[in-house]
């Protein structure tokens, strides 16, 4: 199991790095964040605390990231209400990892595959 869990990071580590393009990057992000709170949300039916609190936390990682990402004074008001955005998902996050809330979970996957989406159409446009 270690080999397929050090091929996986040793693939994942290669796509990064060789990717163009800043906007596959951020498509890469959201994949990441939307499978661990896939993941989040399973543990939680499954009652296993200690794996959704690891999957939530690997998510909110990622959401903080892109936040810090966003320069506000290049992207005007599109980054602002991203970072808006951003801030609303991590505050569901600590109260879905607070309450098992699955919902929250749902509700912020949602949010996510839209903004994902949005980027495949920009990409597809660069």
């Amino acid at each position: 199991m270690v080999n397929a869990a050090y091929a996986r990071n040793a693939y994942t580590q290669t796509k990064v790095t060789t990717a163009y393009n800043p906007v596959e990057l951020v498509i890469m992000l959201y994949d990441g964040a939307i499978d661990f709170l896939d993941k989040a949300a399973t543990a939680i039916n499954m009652r296993e605390v200690p794996i959704k609190i690891k999957y939530i936390d690997k998510a909110i990682a990622i959401i903080e990231e892109l936040l810090n990402a966003l320069n506000l004074e290049v992207g005007g008001e599109i980054a602002l209400n991203l970072q808006n955005l951003y801030l609303h998902m991590m505050r569901e996050l600590v109260l879905a990892n607070a309450k098992n809330d699955g919902n929250k979970i749902k509700h912020v996957t949602n949010l996510l595959k839209e903004l994902r989406e949005a980027w495949v159409q920009i990409k597809g446009t660069v």
